[in-house]
């Protein structure tokens, strides 16, 4: 894919661009077959040849009854021809074997490879006798939870890994066994490998939280399933892990403050000075030509003693807003609205007064998001901003999504790649959905896009107003409303990871992300 981006795939979009390969262009599913157990081989030879044992390495192939295990029997005939001493599993019921599986253990027993049962193995081996396991018993195509004896064949794969831990190469063909490939949840149980080869394209649940934590380190190895059998019909979904910088248009060199955009920093309120602050200073750090901040009173001393760059407006909590609120919005080239506003009073009458008269694009986050999801009259305000052109960009974290959506917590998380997109389509925004993986879904786009970068250590108050400043420094640039998105979230996430790796998760505050800015942007 063009610009660094990559695709992440459902099952029903793999199922087609596999079948495309073979049908249309006439590639033979053996073909493929072959290509993508060679890549398993491959990953396994690279790992023993950093061993310093000079001996006969054991392999336990454990393989379904489905083509993933015809594929974990084909590497099994490799490793073999490679010189390892191989075991070879099957599990399930042997009357419901598919066609390929047939045909690998044709060939494997012509090598002299013969096929045990899980209950032989289970129990005449030692969990600690294999040095190397192949994990072949599902494919991406599992929906349904792991019971019976393929549930006994996880645990027991599980449980060798404990045994030896990292003297035990535990590897899964395509997606580890128990994982949904569409949304990366576990099917009851599941093996947690220390790698994971699948082919040509990652698949959602090898990203999304908790899938990316079973598939261990994932290599997406070339099989011959390349986006000319997409056919025109591109996946839905993208990721990145680049360069931070590359997501931006080059600095005009001869540009001046003005051209870097004037933001109109709408946050804080009498109670809550930090807001403003860290939303401000992001926004500053994130490269904002100028920035002013509207705020209560209360707040201005700390304004002013910590951001000495901002420009400061006041008001205080018993007069009207609107003609210093007009005076500031028409001085702005663009605004963010909503880190600690507050829901009561002043918060209320700000976003009123910013949905019916701002005229440029809009950053609405926190205390700005729950006035709408509360207020019919404010939603559909806020749903009628983007209809001419400008720009909206929400950013909820779950708890503010599920209120904007009109559902649960728990409905939001498994619908993660999906609510988003009717959501943006139904206020006529950009939505970035605050999670473990951020996803990033627009009014115009056919695509989600699912935010890699960040940590467990970004879990901290503030760090949301950090997003927020960051993407009202982003809108200057001129992008559309779902590459600002992406690019904010993604930048968000590697400052946060930058301040990990510097001070440790346990000690990250919001403050530490702004202040990792530079370095992501260098």
């Amino acid at each position: 894919m063009v610009n660094g981006f990559k695709y992440a795939v459902n099952s029903q979009e793999m199922r087609i661009y596999d079948r495309n390969t073979s049908e249309h262009f006439g590639v033979a599913t053996e073909v493929l077959m072959e290509r993508a157990s060679l890549a398993v081989a491959d990953v396994i030879d690279d790992w023993r040849k950093k061993r310093e044992a000079k001996r006969v390495y054991k392999a336990l192939v454990m393989a379904g009854v489905g083509n993933n295990g015809g594929d974990g029997v084909c590497v099994a005939r490799l490793l073999k021809q490679r010189g390892y001493q191989v075991n070879l599993c099957v599990v399930g019921d042997p009357t419901k074997c598919s066609e390929l599986l047939l045909k690998q253990l044709e060939i494997a027993e012509n090598y002299g490879i013969h096929k045990d049962t899980f209950s032989n193995i289970s129990c005449n081996k030692s969990e600690a006798d294999f040095d190397i396991i192949v994990d072949g018993l599902f494919g991406i195509g599992l929906s349904r939870p792991v019971t019976g004896e393929y549930l006994d064949a996880v645990n027991y794969i599980n449980s060798c890994k404990r045994q030896r831990d990292t003297d035990l190469f535990l590897v899964s063909i395509d997606i580890a066994s128990g994982i949904s490939a569409d949304d990366g949840h576990i099917c009851g149980a599941a093996v947690r490998a220390d790698a994971t080869v699948t082919f040509n394209q990652a698949k959602i649940g090898h990203i999304m939280y908790p899938g990316c934590e079973y598939a261990g380190k994932l290599f997406v190895k070339d099989v011959g399933i390349t986006e000319d059998s997409f056919l025109s019909k591109e996946p839905g979904a993208i990721y990145y892990d680049g360069s931070a910088k590359a997501l931006l248009p080059e600095r005009d060199p001869s540009g001046n403050k003005g051209t870097y955009g004037k933001v109109l920093i709408i946050a804080g309120s009498k109670d809550i000075s930090g807001a403003c602050i860290l939303c401000a200073g992001a926004c500053l750090k994130a490269g904002a030509g100028m920035v002013r901040v509207f705020t209560a009173t209360e707040n201005a001393e700390a304004v002013k003693a910590l951001l000495p760059e901002a420009i400061l407006d006041t008001y205080d909590n018993f007069e009207p807003v609107g003609d210093k609120l007009m005076t500031a919005m028409k001085w702005s080239t663009q605004a963010v609205i909503g880190p600690g506003i507050g829901t009561e009073g002043k918060g209320r009458e700000l976003l009123t007064d910013v949905l019916t008269f701002y005229d440029k694009s809009l950053i609405m986050d926190a205390d700005a998001l729950n006035l709408i999801a509360e207020d019919e009259q404010l939603f559909k305000l806020a749903g009628n901003f983007g209809r001419d052109g400008k720009r909206l960009i929400i950013t909820p974290h779950m708890g503010e999504f599920a209120r904007l959506f009109g559902s649960n917590i728990r409905d939001c998380k498994e619908h993660i790649t999906q609510y988003p997109v009717e959501l943006a389509k139904k206020l006529h925004c950009t939505v970035i959905c605050k999670d473990a993986r951020s996803v990033v879904a627009d009014m115009d786009s056919k695509k989600i896009y699912i935010n890699v970068s960040g940590n467990d250590g970004m879990a901290t108050a503030g760090s949301g107003d950090v997003l927020a400043g960051i993407l009202g420094a982003l809108l200057s640039y001129g992008m559309d409303g779902f590459d600002t998105a992406i690019a904010g979230a993604y930048i968000h996430g590697r400052a946060g990871d930058v301040a990990a790796k510097e001070i440790g998760k346990h000690s990250v505050v919001a403050s530490d992300i702004a202040t990792s800015l530079p370095e992501v942007l260098r």
